[in-house]
């Protein structure tokens, strides 16, 4: 087994046993077992892993220390960074391309991951652009309206 996949191995298993807060944590438990790791890499292995950091620190979906989050306030962090970030959304045949404002997209491309919406098979972020790839056509027309609904686009003068 390679060091890479054993060192997200016991950054995984530290996450799910209550989450770490902060990555230097990370770094000394990684040294207690025999693995030196730099901050770079240890970010890189959180980001390749999808955790996320809250109020108590890294934690993984699902695991205990996801729960510093209530499943309401998971719903609702869609519905907020598209609040927060979205500019427009439109169809494209069986893609739905959104825009945001500049190094802004994957954080909306994450909560899409997060949080998958019906007839979306693919999502690509650039950095101001994502690409959600749709089912059909339809789907696309259909998600564009309800992803603008939840910007609240839709109230900006019927267009966006």
């Amino acid at each position: 087994m390679g060091s890479g996949v054993r060192r997200r191995e016991l950054i995984a298993a530290m996450l799910q046993q209550g989450g770490a807060a902060s990555q230097a944590d990370l770094c000394a438990m990684l040294l207690a077992h025999g693995i030196s790791a730099t901050q770079a890499t240890i970010s890189r292995d959180l980001r390749e892993l999808g955790a996320s950091k809250g109020p108590g620190g890294y934690f993984l979906p699902g695991s205990d220390g996801a729960l510093n989050q209530s499943t309401a306030e998971a719903g609702k962090s869609l519905r907020q960074a598209l609040q927060t970030y979205l500019r427009s959304a439109e169809p494209a045949g069986n893609l739905l391309v959104l825009r945001t404002g500049p190094g802004q997209a994957q954080v909306v491309a994450l909560e899409f991951d997060r949080h998958p919406q019906n007839g979306v098979v693919g999502v690509i972020a650039g950095d101001d652009t994502i690409f959600l790839a749709m089912a059909t056509a339809r789907a696309a027309v259909d998600l564009a309206s309800h992803v603008k609904a939840m910007a609240g686009l839709a109230r900006i003068g019927g267009a966006a």
